[in-house]
């Protein structure tokens, strides 16, 4: 999954300057994207579909979501029916669900998208 980063972070990172795979630091400012993969299947064939998440992370002092909406929004704009290539692989994403997160902290404010992604090319 190493070349399925490579491409994905820079994909992020253009829209938002905090993007961080699995986990963000403690003292991460907000907001923050998290991306991971949450499951991969493998046809045997060079095709494999992996669930990849994006979770959009904030505390607005307000407590208004617009914000952290809109910063979702940005990056499904980026990713879904996009096709990222590299040398040897291609992958497509598609948008599968929007999900709003409760956090333990009542203050934080979460929302995840996961993405179907079909990766063609070396895994």
């Amino acid at each position: 999954m190493k070349y399925l980063r490579e491409l994905l972070y820079p994909q992020l990172k253009a829209i938002h300057p905090r993007v961080y795979f699995q986990m963000a630091p403690d003292n991460a400012p907000f907001p923050y994207l998290v991306y991971d993969f949450t499951q991969i299947t493998n046809d045997g064939e060079g095709f494999e579909t992996v669930a990849v998440d994006v979770d959009g992370w904030d505390i607005p002092a307000d407590g208004d979501t617009t914000a952290l909406e809109t910063l979702m929004q940005t990056a499904n704009d980026a990713l879904n029916k996009k096709t990222l290539t590299a040398e040897g692989l291609a992958v497509t994403f598609y948008l599968d669900r929007k999900i709003p997160l409760v956090d333990d902290n009542p203050g934080i404010k979460r929302r995840k998208y996961i993405y179907e992604a079909r990766l063609f090319g070396r895994g």
